[in-house]
């Protein structure tokens, strides 16, 4: 008998805890600055612009562009077999922001660097949801 790992899961510290919580409820949320109005990444524990730590959690739209894109043929997450396609994104409310998403369906195999893409989350996987690409969006 083989015991197969389980994923592993986050532990949300203070600047994630946003992120996550808003993930589990299928929306992604990041903080923005109360005093500047810059939006922050997951793990900054201040402004990245001016350095106030006045951060309050905002719902996005999910609307990014592709960045790049790798697919790994490896075993690169327990249970999970290849090819796995990792994503990055830059999002819409500010291009600054680069996040890494799973593309499960491949809706990114022929898309170019600057296409739009939609972001969400997958279905629970032992109670966490990680963000993935719903669609390649066409160009408006």
């Amino acid at each position: 008998m083989t015991h197969t790992p389980a994923r592993p899961q986050p532990v949300p510290t203070a600047e994630t805890r946003p992120f996550w919580a808003g993930a589990a409820e299928g929306a992604l949320v990041l903080r923005r600055c109360g005093a500047c109005g810059r939006l922050a990444p997951p793990l900054a524990p201040r402004c990245p612009e001016c350095l106030a730590d006045d951060l309050q959690p905002e719902t996005l739209s999910g609307r990014a562009r592709l960045k790049g894109r790798t697919r790994l043929h490896l075993q690169p997450l327990y249970g999970r077999t290849g090819p796995l396609v990792i994503v990055e994104c830059a999002l819409v409310e500010d291009p600054r922001i680069v996040l890494v998403a799973l593309d499960e369906g491949d809706c990114t195999a022929e898309a170019p660097p600057g296409t739009p893409l939609r972001l969400g989350f997958a279905a629970p996987e032992n109670g966490t949801r990680f963000l993935i690409v719903l669609s390649a969006e066409a160009q408006p």
